[in-house]
């Protein structure tokens, strides 16, 4: 079936399709984010001076908040150092500068990871460090737990209301269509979907749920993902490919959900649909399986010399990156996660975390210089918004300040897909302003 178009979103026009996975080797020093995802930042349990192995763990998080970090490298640890992330906080980074070995830790795969329990199983998830793959970056496991927790939802009339996992989701396309990483390990997989069956009944042990829905797009050739659905009485679903953001996960949450988007939507917890991505659903069945905790992952390097899809390390820097990729020019304007919905950074210097999608260069002559116009109330915004929000009103609540009115207004809501830019004739940076107004409201939250 298709997912249902709900009428908002932008056309984007198709994409030329990607080469072969890029392989890079890997980089004299890595800088390894304490803080990966949503949550408190991990505890080093290694000192400046300690030489490492590839997959050792090097920090260790939260039960339920946040995930295990490990070394994707052979190593010497230099410490620690005050680096800024791509999404511009300031935090720390654990140093790793290789040795040039390859010594790896040892791992004792488990033949038969199914005969665990869903609490084993979660926590072998926390252990290999996944997060997913979202605008803002959370443990997958405290994102399940969360989800599965009845105790955490409480009624105005006092009675406990559990909403757990109901219905999962795994998205084999991207949500922006610049991008080309997902189709890749789609096309990657074939016919060979013996690690992704195992990786969803493991989400399904876990969950409890029997509901399962592929997200594909409608030109999307996949037929040993059709075939698998079928054995196992999947459903599959498709998405507008020519749409943005029709494969956001609100709106396949909502799509799966059998109701309209909603500006309510907080998430998983509320809605019990767990949407995650094919890579995401791959690397809980390699923890469990395996017992290899995420050292690399699949990002598309784009720009006005292409698309390349290639496969880094964690920690790596996105000069290490470019270079490795065969793009040496000088660059005016860099964006990670994407055209549609990166943030932009004013250097190469940035270490990649475990959520990175994306990388875009543009040079020079490039870049277009923004010029925000003030709004002129056209509308244009509210009609492609696909939260059902009022963009032109909120970006101005957030341009002058007035942050209580953007929170009533549903400032949260806001999945910051870009489309309201997009599309503004006064060339308004709206998603800029309203991402502001959540950083404002979130302080004003923890001062009371």
């Amino acid at each position: 079936m298709d997912i249902p178009y709900f009428g908002r979103g932008i056309h984007i026009p198709k994409q030329k399709p990607v080469g072969d996975i890029l392989e890079i080797p890997p980089p004299d020093k890595v800088f390894l984010l304490l803080q990966q995802c949503a949550g408190p930042i991990c505890v080093p349990v290694v000192e400046a001076g300690d030489t490492v192995k590839i997959g050792q763990l090097v920090a260790e998080g939260a039960k339920g908040q946040a995930p295990d970090l490990h070394s994707p490298i052979c190593g010497i640890v230099k410490g620690l150092e005050d680096v800024i992330a791509p999404n511009g906080t300031v935090t720390k980074a654990l140093v790793v500068e290789s040795n040039g070995g390859f010594e790896m830790e040892t791992f004792e795969p488990d033949p038969d990871p199914l005969s665990k329990s869903g609490a084993e199983l979660l926590e072998e998830i926390r252990k290999a460090g996944i997060v997913t793959s979202r605008r803002e970056a959370h443990s997958l496991e405290a994102l399940i737990r969360e989800a599965m927790d009845p105790h955490g939802f409480v009624s105005a009339t006092g009675s406990v209301i559990a909403r757990p996992v109901r219905q999962i989701a795994v998205r084999f396309t991207d949500v922006d269509p610049h991008l080309a990483t997902l189709k890749t390990i789609t096309r990657e997989i074939g016919e060979k979907t013996d690690r992704l069956h195992l990786g969803l009944k493991v989400l399904q042990k876990i969950t409890g749920t029997k509901d399962l829905h592929f997200v594909l797009d409608r030109n999307q050739d996949a037929p040993g993902l059709v075939q698998l659905a079928e054995d196992n009485e999947y459903s599959i679903l498709r998405v507008n490919a020519g749409t943005y953001p029709s494969a956001a996960d609100p709106l396949v949450a909502c799509a799966i959900g059998g109701r309209e988007p909603d500006v309510a939507f907080r998430g998983v917890h509320e809605s019990g649909e767990l949407v995650l991505d094919v890579d995401t659903v791959l690397r809980v069945a390699r923890a469990v399986a395996e017992r290899r905790p995420v050292l690399d992952r699949l990002i598309t390097v784009g720009g006005s010399f292409g698309v390349k899809v290639v496969k880094i390390y964690i920690g790596m820097t996105l000069a290490d990156i470019a270079e490795a990729a065969g793009e040496t020019e000088e660059y005016g304007k860099v964006l990670v996660g994407g055209p549609l919905q990166g943030s932009a950074l004013h250097t190469l210097d940035f270490p990649m975390a475990k959520d990175s999608t994306a990388i875009w260069l543009f040079r020079p002559e490039e870049v277009v210089e923004e010029v925000n116009h003030p709004c002129i109330s056209c509308g244009l915004c509210v009609m492609v918004c696909p939260m059902r929000l009022l963009p032109g009103l909120l970006s101005r609540y957030c341009e002058f300040g007035k942050w209580q009115e953007a929170e009533e207004a549903h400032l949260f809501s806001c999945i910051e897909c870009g489309c309201c830019s997009y599309v503004c004739p006064a060339e308004r940076s709206m998603v800029q302003f309203m991402v502001h107004g959540k950083n404002e409201v979130l302080a004003l939250w923890r001062s009371r």
